[in-house]
């Protein structure tokens, strides 16, 4: 049957969104569907290839990074070195329109860039600069949204849990993959600076300017000089994938270890800190490890069924240009980002996706990034982005329709990079290159 791969396509969804419907974890979801679907199309005895494949799936050495950066980002916000660099950073933005929309930003840029955990640096700057900014007037628009946008830029600014788990499901290189993110993150973080600068010009009643107190020299180069060992992370992580001295797992592992050093240096490394970091950390990572194995089953049951090879014979035969072909498969990640979260989009597109990228010619890197960008945007997607509610839970006064009222100028500043990233590819690949 010629069309039998569409119906394939359609019954697999279709079971998906009913085991969503039915409040059943994703990932176990898509466990129940690779086991149903291998034993309708295959068989009983293919049922030991979804054995074998999850234990092949998980037992790679380049996932060791997710619960290292995962347990930095725990031990940075536990400890409380968080909330420092976002204090630093507000000493040294100085007295400018929308100046604590500005710190949002910094410290979500910094934070991202020494953990890498997105709904962490949310909740941590909605917990501690939102009452901050209400004292002063400040409208949502220019709190929760810049908190909403600096947090995310988490996802973006290696070391990001997220893209390591992207990279192992698109099987790119992840040391390539994180260098990449580094110009696109700072770049959006600067289009947030330009943003809320000028909208806090324009319309200052959303952020009436005070006369914040004045900070001398001293007292500045104070602050730096208190989180300046902070800045070492940056350096054992980021520097030593970028200079060639370790690949992202070792890395990773010294961030810890560094983290940890810090900590202790801080007087801030208590046992409470250690357990419920250690806790959240087992958690999330166990989280995504299932849901490695549901993409590794998934692809295994679209290859085995045929659906792969005919969903790229058909992609062939339609001879779109590739950009409009990644248009197209950015647009279905948009819509997927307005009703699940991150884990599930990946787990239904990167199987799909990326033997699609394979067959057009497309830079599986550059495409792995804009998914990343698309994964951020995700988040912040009314109705159901996952950082939308995370800034309600940690700021119960403020109204849903406020915070999706924030998030809009987010998502628009996001498509906007996306269209930088297309017009300018080098962007991306500009660190990676310098790498090799």
């Amino acid at each position: 049957m010629e069309y039998e791969w569409v119906i394939n396509l359609v019954f697999f969804f279709g079971f998906l969104i009913v085991m969503m419907l039915s409040g059943m974890p994703v990932a176990l979801g898509f466990l129940t569907l690779n086991i149903i679907g291998l034993y309708i199309f295959m068989g009983e005895g293919a049922l030991s290839l979804l054995a074998t494949g999850a234990f092949t799936s998980v037992g790679q050495f380049t996932l060791i990074p997710i619960p290292l950066f995962i347990l930095m980002g725990e031990l940075l916000m536990r400890t409380g070195l968080a909330a420092k660099t976002v204090d630093a950073v507000d000493h040294w933005i100085g007295r400018v329109p929308g100046r604590l929309s500005l710190s949002a930003v910094g410290g979500g840029t910094l934070f991202g860039a020494l953990s890498g955990a997105s709904m962490a640096s949310v909740a941590m700057l909605g917990s501690t600069l939102v009452p901050e900014m209400a004292k002063r007037n400040y409208k949502p628009a220019m709190s929760v949204g810049a908190i909403l946008g600096g947090g995310g830029l988490a996802v973006l600014i290696p070391p990001s849990a997220l893209g390591v788990l992207l990279g192992a499901l698109a099987k790119v290189s992840i040391a390539e993959l994180l260098l990449a993110g580094i110009l696109p993150g700072l770049l959006l973080a600067t289009l947030y600076f330009a943003y809320f600068t000028i909208r806090a010009m324009i319309q200052p009643d959303l952020a009436p300017p005070y006369v914040a107190e004045k900070t001398s020299i001293k007292v500045k180069l104070k602050a730096l000089l208190e989180v300046s060992p902070l800045f070492s992370l940056i350096l054992v992580v980021t520097g030593s994938i970028f200079l060639g001295f370790a690949t992202p797992s070792e890395s990773a592992a010294m961030g810890v270890i560094a983290t940890i050093l810090l900590a202790a240096c801080y007087k801030r490394l208590t046992w409470k800190a250690i357990v419920v970091a250690m806790r959240s950390t087992m958690t999330t990572t166990a989280m995504m490890l299932l849901v490695i194995v549901g993409s590794s089953g998934f692809s295994q049951l679209l290859a085995a069924t045929g659906t792969t090879s005919s969903l790229v014979n058909g992609v062939s035969v339609l001879d779109l240009h590739p950009m409009i072909m990644v248009l197209i498969m950015m647009g279905i990640v948009l819509l997927l980002g307005c009703f699940i979260d991150t884990i599930s989009i990946m787990l239904v597109s990167i199987p799909v996706f990326m033997p699609i990228v394979a067959a057009i010619g497309v830079d599986p890197i550059w495409f792995a990034i804009l998914i990343l960008v698309q994964l951020e945007l995700a988040g912040i997607t009314p109705p159901f982005g996952v950082l939308l509610f995370v800034m309600k839970g940690v700021q119960q006064q403020l109204r849903m329709s406020e915070i999706y009222k924030a998030a809009v100028p987010i998502v628009f500043l996001q498509f906007l990079l996306i269209a930088i990233l297309m017009l300018f590819p080098e962007i991306v690949s500009f660190l990676p290159s310098m790498a090799k």
